[in-house]
């Protein structure tokens, strides 16, 4: 597989380059064993077709022009690829490096605090809602390669469910009360508590109320007051909830969704320890990344260990969006429908603050119909094991292996688009 190659390593297989295509935001198709796969991925960079009279295209434009496409050689074959995966996937999951400094001073949703938004809606202008172009060119990846190979694709989640939820609460200092409503809300429903620094929790009321298998337990940082100081705020916060909760919290959501321009928390939050994050805001189930699904961040021209995670609705929805209850529950359900739809497994990320649980009753009750229709429950720790086991090679129950070379090629192509 060769991504964007020279005219010159081209010619020696006699495939001919037509030249770049400059138009963005170009929708393609893709074909996996002679069949179109959906839905159509979105390109956001420049692109190059190939012609070969014994090609097989993979990839296709509108004009179904390849710019993948599959040419014998020797015993096997070579894939060219003429767009640029790997600056698509990073673009589409990190946002646009170029907008870090257009960040926005007002407030987003009528809340104070910086949102991440600003980097991805210029990409997103005339995408739908549910549109998912980084999963869809994932899968696009690993499907052609597994095909080209002759083998089989692992499930992307256990038994092969389409979707997961993770339901999250940031604590905001919320009474105790609300805690133990909301958990008989949930009725043992798996879910994650980012911690406040000045959480109402003791070490007993962690012990008896949070002390569940089933309860997952994460940071959430607050640097509202001084942004500057936040690598300062997060080591000093995370020292305090880990003595609270007897080890160092894996996963992070920032209180206010507090950004500083492109992904500038990643070096605190590895220093730290954080693995996961769930930092970027979706709200009423935009597909703010183009990925309902985790993957690790680049920064630095590396793959680093952090895993980053989108926060698809979050119960904003009732009082910055001015939804009713039963609006925000129908939107949980629309976004599980969509992701049934697509055939791409995707994990909805819910935010149900304790403190709202009186006005989010039916979004609870969304979550639980979503669960019992066939979508895993997880905790963000779990989300974290699952994927950093095929990450690694490792197998994970009922799937095997998780195919290796594919592993290393998407790790490659991660590190190229950096």
């Amino acid at each position: 597989m060769i991504v964007l190659p020279d005219e010159g390593f081209c010619a020696t297989f006699g495939v001919a380059v037509v030249p770049a295509h400059a138009a963005m935001q170009e929708r393609m198709s893709v074909f996996v064993g002679g069949h179109e796969m959906g839905p159509r991925p979105r390109t956001l960079h420049a692109s190059v077709r190939f012609r070969h009279p014994a090609g097989r295209a993979l990839v296709t434009d509108a004009l179904a022009e390849p710019a993948w496409l599959q040419v014998p050689a020797g015993r096997g074959s070579l894939i060219f690829v003429g767009t640029n995966i790997a600056a698509d996937l990073v673009r589409y999951r990190q946002g646009d490096p170029a907008r870090a400094a257009m960040r926005q001073t007002e407030p987003q949703w009528g809340y104070a605090g910086e949102r991440p938004v600003y980097l991805y809606e210029e990409q997103l202008r005339d995408a739908d809602r549910f549109d998912r172009d980084a999963d869809w060119w994932a899968v696009a990846l690993a499907r052609v390669i597994a095909n080209a190979m002759g083998i089989s694709l692992a499930p992307v989640l256990p038994d092969d469910a389409a979707g997961a939820v993770i339901v999250t609460g940031d604590d905001d200092q919320a009474a105790l009360e609300k805690y133990a409503e909301q958990l008989a809300l949930l009725d043992n429903t798996p879910v994650t508590y980012f911690l406040h620094p000045q959480t109402r929790h003791t070490r007993e009321s962690v012990r008896v109320m949070l002390g569940k298998p089933w309860i997952d337990l994460g940071l959430h940082p607050d640097a509202l007051d001084a942004p500057s100081r936040y690598r300062e705020l997060l080591l000093e916060q995370g020292e305090r909830i880990a003595d609270l909760i007897g080890h160092r919290p894996l996963s992070v959501r920032n209180h206010g969704f507090l950004n500083d321009g492109y992904w500038g928390h990643l070096p605190a939050w590895l220093e730290y320890g954080i693995r996961i994050s769930s930092n970027l805001p979706g709200v009423d189930g935009r597909v703010l990344n183009g990925s309902l699904l985790p993957a690790r961040l680049v920064y630095g021209q590396s793959l680093t260990r952090h895993w980053s995670l989108l926060t698809a609705i979050g119960d904003g929805m009732r009082f910055a969006l001015n939804s009713t209850d039963a609006q925000a529950g129908r939107r949980i359900l629309d976004l599980a429908d969509a992701i049934r739809a697509s055939g791409v497994p995707g994990i909805i990320v819910l935010n149900l603050h304790p403190e709202n649980v009186l006005e989010t009753r039916e979004m609870h009750r969304a979550a639980i119909e979503v669960i019992r229709s066939g979508f895993c429950a997880w905790t963000m720790r779990e989300c974290l094991e699952w994927f950093e086991r095929r990450d690694a090679g490792a197998p994970t129950p009922g799937t095997g292996d998780f195919l290796g070379p594919i592993r290393k090629i998407w790790r490659r192509l991660s590190v190229i688009g950096s």
